[in-house]
């Protein structure tokens, strides 16, 4: 299995003539189109690949999360949300497994088989580690500490910034391949599965814009994806054509940023603060004291090009400090009945329940509750682009509804998704005022829910049966193959 992640269907078609080893795999093989779960939960597609369930069962949509002991962001970690991956299965039915940064998953508990993790994935849980431990140190030595993009950070970027991360980007693909390639040439195994995050970060920070003032330049992301498809070139004439079938996939994919997520803590502010004067006397909420963080406000007024070079320098923990804090600090927990989570494309909101919540403002049932989710909808479909009736919001969803699951608690209560328009700096409410907000994330890509699966069986030709509809059909599509005799 061969993973491009969040790599864009529409964008490699129109691409095939630059991209020779796709256009050869498109012609060997079945194009299936998947449904995901990133039309509400972009963050969860990962986990729900690898465990073959949907985001209420296994709780992870973000790689950072509100724990709603501590009251606040929290790093999904093993301690809290593990979940265990289904090439675990395939090692305990006697099987030898190497994976390859499949995004998201925790340090490896496998007993024989090879795992390297967050070594060069877009979406990170945690540092690089390996199994065997010994082989970390291979990796090491050979092939860098680390893969050249290195994290994200979400601040505008300069042109020559730009130019920098598809230079990093195109020489990490080659490296990829070349670990790749290493590990497969020197270890046993009957299933293999290597995760390429370039076209995530790519698609991201590069996609095109039409624009004349665009910083970002011309063909970069394609020049990506050709970097990408040279290395997927390179691992398919590793590995022996007439015994292996290879599937290559993509759980997700990306096109223009249409996100409007950097109004939501402010809209969540006005629905606070206005609710608590639009309600009877019988609703006992009391009213907030306001929101103040000192890291918001630094957020806000360091240049982008600043805040890149000093977060790039800082060790994780400290970036992720830094976002709880402009995320959620300055709140007065048990008068506050809603908030804006950490999200990318969507908005994600969280109701601050009494008995979930460790300071919780309301009761889950209560007249009170249910007063707070009708405003909340109220205000949110009242939003309207600058001067024009274009509404901003398409829809409200209940993810708790949407995904039913033990850990569905630790998903947000309500997805806030956007009607299409391309971002604004300008909204207007008659429920609740104007509102002015910049996008300042660096981000001329997002993402899109549909992802692909093209299937090379041994031969010319692929003939796929049951075929994958959902990115849930992967895993039983892959244990189908392995365990078919």
């Amino acid at each position: 299995m061969i993973g491009l992640d969040a790599a864009e269907l529409s964008f490699i078609q129109a691409s095939l003539s630059s991209l020779p080893h796709l256009r050869r795999a498109f012609e060997r093989s079945t194009l299936c189109q998947l449904e995901s779960t990133a039309d509400l939960l972009a963050g969860s597609v990962w986990p729900t690949f690898y465990t073959g369930t949907t985001p209420g069962e296994h709780g992870i949509y973000h790689h950072l999360q509100w724990d709603a002991e501590a009251m606040q962001l929290r790093r999904v970690s093993a301690d809290w949300l593990y979940c265990e991956p289904f090439w675990y299965e395939l090692e305990r039915r006697g099987l030898w497994v190497i994976t390859v940064d499949v995004p998201m998953t925790f340090p490896s508990r496998l007993t024989r088989g090879i795992e390297v993790i967050n070594w060069g994935s877009h979406d990170q849980l945690g540092p690089f580690t390996a199994h065997p431990r010994e082989l970390e140190c291979d990796i090491r030595r050979r092939f860098g500490s680390s893969h050249p993009m290195g994290y994200e950070i979400p601040v505008n970027k300069t042109r020559r910034e730009l130019m920098r991360i598809r230079d990093n980007l195109v020489a990490g693909a080659k490296r990829k391949a070349e670990l790749a390639r290493w590990l497969i040439g020197t270890h046993v195994w009957d299933f293999c599965l290597i995760v390429f995050g370039e076209c995530h970060r790519g698609g991201h920070i590069l996609w095109p814009e039409d624009s004349t003032d665009s910083v970002v330049p011309a063909n970069t992301l394609l020049e990506v994806y050709q970097a990408v498809d040279h290395a997927l070139g390179q691992l398919l004439e590793a590995f022996p054509s007439d015994e292996t079938s290879v599937m290559i996939f993509a759980l997700h994919g990306m096109g223009p940023n249409n996100s409007q997520e950097h109004f939501v803590g402010q809209i969540m502010q006005r629905v606070n603060e206005k609710f608590r004067k639009e309600q009877p006397a019988t609703v006992k909420i009391d009213p907030p004291r306001g929101q103040r963080s000192v890291m918001r406000w630094l957020r806000n007024k360091v240049p982008g090009r600043l805040q890149n070079t000093i977060a790039q320098a800082l060790p994780v923990s400290v970036r992720d400090f830094v976002v709880n804090r402009a995320t959620t600090a300055g709140y007065d927990w048990p008068r506050t009945v809603g908030l804006a989570l950490l999200a990318d494309l969507n908005g994600y909101l969280r109701l601050n329940l009494r008995g979930r919540e460790k300071l919780g403002a309301v009761e889950p049932g209560s007249e009170g509750l249910s007063r707070y989710v009708e405003w909340l909808r109220e205000c949110f479909q009242s939003l309207r682009i600058g001067e024009s009736e274009e509404a901003l919001v398409k829809e409200l969803r209940f993810a708790g509804e949407e995904f039913t699951g033990k850990r569905s608690r630790f998903l947000p209560d309500v997805v806030v998704t956007w009607t299409g328009a391309g971002p604004t700096s300008h909204i207007r409410s008659e429920l609740i005022g104007d509102l002015t907000a910049e996008l300042a994330t660096g981000r001329s890509g997002n993402h899109r829910p549909g992802g692909f699966c093209l299937r090379i069986d041994p031969g010319e030709t692929s003939a796929i049966q049951n075929q994958p509809r959902h990115i849930l059909d992967l895993a039983p599509l892959a244990r189908q193959q392995l365990f078919r005799d």
